[in-house]
């Protein structure tokens, strides 16, 4: 029942159905969701340690949303993390690693004809996850995926709002036809393109051009020396 709860509030939270910064209660959410008070209160317990809630004794639960300096820190770790497991995972990938991350493609696919953000976006997740965990470092890829919790505070991505979920499955494709030829620096270079894009569009989407600004300047700064500027 917690996880029920849990992925339920989880989901609720990514549609945006409860309403950032303001005070949800416990028993509301519970009739909701038709199930008692206890496994509510102890979802919301795993929530908070992910930092997507606030628990508020006695009162309930603040969803919390995400600033624009999370946006710009969350995106960073990203960039510093995922551009050299990209390299790493596409001189390793295997034929059964291909599938997989062809099978995640395809869950993509079939949520983007079904016009469904949220289903897609698990999708999106599952592509990167995929793709990280074939570098060989599975707790890089959970520490990732655990990293775009945060994000949620803002919505569903910048699907259906700044771009099209066609425009944001394009890079996937790319990613995906480099690392089936094994090309290291230009999947790398795919990735870093990805993740800088993805950050900006939404940041831009929900604080502004002047904070875009900012994370691409923050960006610059870890830019490894040597490498090409996207």
């Amino acid at each position: 029942m917690t996880d029920r709860a849990t992925a339920a509030l989880r989901r609720a939270i990514l549609s945006g159905d409860l309403e950032p910064n303001t005070l949800h209660a416990v028993h509301t959410v519970a009739d909701k969701l038709g199930v008692s008070r206890t496994p509510v209160r102890e979802a919301l317990i795993r929530l908070a340690s992910e930092g997507l809630v606030r628990v508020q004794r006695n009162r309930g639960f603040v969803v919390l949303r995400s600033s624009a300096d999370d946006l710009r820190h969350i995106f960073s770790l990203r960039y510093l993390l995922e551009v050299p497991a990209t390299r790493a995972s596409a001189l390793v990938a295997t034929e059964e690693d291909i599938a997989a991350l062809e099978a995640d493609i395809e869950r993509m696919r079939v949520a983007m004809h079904a016009d469904d953000a949220e289903r897609f976006l698990r999708a999106d997740r599952g592509f990167h996850h995929t793709l990280l965990t074939i570098s060989g470092n599975g707790r890089l890829a959970e520490f990732v995926d655990s990293l775009r919790n945060f994000v949620l505070g803002t919505g569903v991505s910048t699907a259906k709002q700044s771009e099209s979920i066609e425009e944001i499955l394009q890079p996937h494709l790319d990613i995906l036809s480099l690392v089936y030829e094994h090309d290291a620096e230009g999947a790398a270079r795919a990735m870093r393109a990805h993740i800088r894009d993805t950050g900006l569009k939404l940041i831009v989407q929900e604080f502004g051009e002047e904070e875009g600004a900012a994370f691409l300047e923050l960006l610059e700064r870890f830019r490894a020396p040597g490498a090409e500027s996207d």
